[in-house]
């Protein structure tokens, strides 16, 4: 399965365009096992982590331009956007 990655700051390291390919080999995964792997595998490409030191992911994710919930089961050739949850007073 082939994913385009999309990282949004805080997540994209300075200078990074923060879109990557993934090709994983699993045929089906969710939205929450790919933030799992994500956080395990692609610590170097993360300038923020995706999950907090209580377990908790710190993203939303939209697939395709469409939010979607953790469960979501992703397709060959989607693209995967990151997005840090938004918070204020």
């Amino acid at each position: 399965m082939k994913l385009t990655i999309k990282l949004f700051p805080p997540y994209r390291k300075k200078g990074d365009s923060g879109e990557h390919s993934l090709e994983l080999d699993q045929g089906s995964v969710t939205v929450e096992q790919l933030s799992q792997y994500l956080f395990r595998d692609w610590k170097d490409k993360f300038d923020y982590p995706i999950i907090d030191e209580r377990h908790h992911l710190t993203a939303e994710f939209m697939v395709n331009g469409k939010h979607v919930s953790t469960g979501h089961s992703l397709e060959d050739g989607d693209q995967v956007s990151v997005i840090p949850y938004l918070c204020g007073g």
